[in-house]
């Protein structure tokens, strides 16, 4: 995924967290409604992590503070 490993600074924001049992659905629409803003970050300030639990995917979405959109400022 977009941002896997990639060191966003010291301070990333959460701006969205998916949690069991529809993570995925939900992170992919989110993902759609926000592609303009996601877009224009530059790819060195995003993170996108994701991962198992015993219910399921996961998915959460950080931006470093520095490079926060107002869209996601608010959130």
């Amino acid at each position: 995924m977009a941002g896997e490993l990639l060191n966003i600074g010291q301070r990333p924001k959460l701006v969205a967290s998916f949690d069991p049992p529809d993570a995925e659905a939900r992170f992919r629409a989110w993902r759609e409604r926000h592609a303009s803003v996601l877009g224009a970050l530059p790819p060195e300030t995003l993170r996108v992590e994701y991962g198992r639990t015993g219910a399921g995917l996961y998915v959460r979405v950080r931006v470093e503070e520095s490079a926060l959109p107002e869209a996601f400022a608010a959130e």
